[in-house]
């Protein structure tokens, strides 16, 4: 009975940090391609926003071949996601340099709406949503929303598969504006 426990107990927190990994290197990974299409001094938002799924507008919008298990997963896996927070530790591990990550931490909403008001500029502001996996942690959905100013967003989704070990942005879909 103890070592059945043991072995219950090695489990989860082995897929306990595979997740939390796969969650920090999802959040990497999505800077990371923000920055490579040109954006910069970015300010990320602590919050995560919860993600959204629908299988028809996927598959509509993306336009990829992915099995329908795996998108299935996807879809059930939304109702666990989270509004939860990032570790600011994150952003502070960055390296990008200056001019790339305005911040060596992430703010919170007050914080941001501060920044706002003090420089009355337009800004990049990301808000990175909780991202939703598979089972199998090789597939993922994530949102970003992008704030300019006080009223004025846009944002897209991305799905992302892991590829030898590395998150790769597959597609991406989803895209609005205000």
């Amino acid at each position: 009975m103890k070592r059945t426990l043991k072995i219950l107990l090695i489990l989860i927190s082995t897929l306990s940090y595979s997740q939390n990994n796969s969650e920090s290197d999802v959040f990497k990974k999505i800077i990371e391609h923000e920055i490579g299409k040109g954006t910069l001094g970015i300010y990320v938002l602590c919050e995560k926003s919860k993600t959204t799924f629908d299988i028809k507008d996927f598959k509509e919008e993306a336009r990829l071949e992915v099995p329908e298990n795996i998108l299935k997963e996807i879809d059930i896996n939304v109702s666990k996601g989270d509004n939860g927070i990032w570790n600011s530790e994150l952003v502070n591990k960055l390296n990008y340099g200056s001019g790339f990550i305005n911040s060596e931490k992430c703010l919170t909403k007050k914080e941001v709406e501060e920044i706002f008001i003090k420089t009355k500029k337009r800004q990049n502001i990301i808000s990175i949503s909780d991202p939703i996996f598979d089972n199998n942690y090789e597939n993922c959905v994530v949102s970003i929303s992008y704030w300019k100013f006080t009223g004025s967003a846009s944002g897209s989704k991305y799905f992302l598969k892991k590829v030898y070990g590395i998150w790769t942005v597959v597609a991406v879909y989803g895209i609005w504006m205000t």
